[in-house]
């Protein structure tokens, strides 16, 4: 009875434990995908909001007549920037920019050491905010994750062309949101116990989240080329026991992040096969035990049956 119940019990409470692994890990996926397909439908309508269209070309002007501290300038900054620093509060971005189809940040809500360069010419050309830039020159863009300096934190930037009336290239609409967007996500942890992780990798296979077990940073500075990784990265989604990054087996369900359009990333999630499995083992350690009990208590019964009945045939039998 004890091998047979095991037999039966175990493959149905792993496939149980696995389904369970899935459903955390296509409720994480739709949030995350939702929460990109949101953000892009908000820079969109930002960039066509009359308030921005109006804007711009206005700083823009002001900004090449005699740059921050010209008059012109400060007039223009004092009617738009409350408007503009609405915006700002009600999508939860950490800064908006203004850039004219000239490269020049000619606005920020809040100062930056983006504001007066250029990126096209300037230092910041190459960092993400350029190449952010020139992309959206044409269409809405998304950064991947990128290190903020005035915040001391990691944002994404999400990007749109701005048009006039007579779809005239104004130029683009820059915005920072908060790493903690995502965060909030990969943090809720509930019904994947002690040792349940979630976590995002990009196609460098550095780690785009905060591992749950390492006290240093890991944003793109860990990187991860566990077999669940490379299996998510070729595309495939799966449920698997495998070796995850602290080199301990675990139970993982991985998926690629599909139509997030600006950027390759996987979702995992895991838990140490240990407590994974614990209601397994205990199962084992149980059945082993009740059977140890019951074959001790049948070997016990043999032994004074068959000793009774030898005593009862010795006595029984002639001399």
């Amino acid at each position: 009875m004890g091998p047979l119940t095991y037999k039966t019990l175990v493959p149905a409470m792993k496939d149980e434990f696995a389904n369970h692994l899935i459903s955390v890990r296509e409720i994480k996926k739709l949030q995350i995908q939702n929460f990109f397909h949101e953000r892009y439908g908000d820079i969109h309508v930002l960039s066509k909001n009359p308030i921005v269209v109006q804007s711009l070309p206005r700083f823009s002007n002001a900004f090449k007549s005699g740059g921050f501290d010209d008059p012109a300038y400060k007039q223009v900054d004092t009617y738009y920037g409350p408007l503009l620093e609405h915006f700002l509060r009600q999508y939860g971005y950490n800064n908006i920019f203004l850039i004219d189809a000239d490269g020049n940040v000619i606005f920020g809500v809040k100062k930056d050491e983006y504001l007066g360069t250029n990126l096209y010419t300037g230092e910041y050309s190459s960092f993400s905010v350029g190449e952010v830039f020139k992309e959206a020159l044409h269409n809405v863009k998304f950064s991947d994750l990128t290190w903020c300096e005035e915040t001391k934190d990691f944002i994404f930037m999400g990007a749109a062309p701005i048009y006039d009336i007579t779809n005239k290239l104004l130029g683009v609409v820059v915005a920072e949101i908060p790493y903690s967007a995502i965060d909030a996500f990969l943090s809720q942890r509930d019904g994947l116990g002690e040792t349940g992780e979630i976590y995002i990798v990009g196609e460098d296979h550095f780690m785009r989240s905060k591992s749950k077990f390492l006290t240093q940073n890991t944003i793109l500075k860990l990187e991860l080329n566990t077999k669940a990784v490379q299996d998510a990265l070729r595309g495939n989604t799966d449920v698997k026991i495998v070796k995850d990054y602290r080199n301990i087996p675990v139970l993982s369900a991985y998926t690629p992040l599909d139509n997030l359009k600006d950027v390759t990333w996987v979702l995992l999630i895991e838990i140490d096969v240990k407590e994974a499995f614990y209601s397994i083992l205990g199962l084992k350690t149980n059945l082993i035990i009740i059977g140890t009990i019951i074959g001790g208590i049948t070997g016990i019964y043999l032994y004074f049956t068959l000793r009774k009945k030898r005593i009862k045939y010795n006595l029984s039998a002639p001399s």
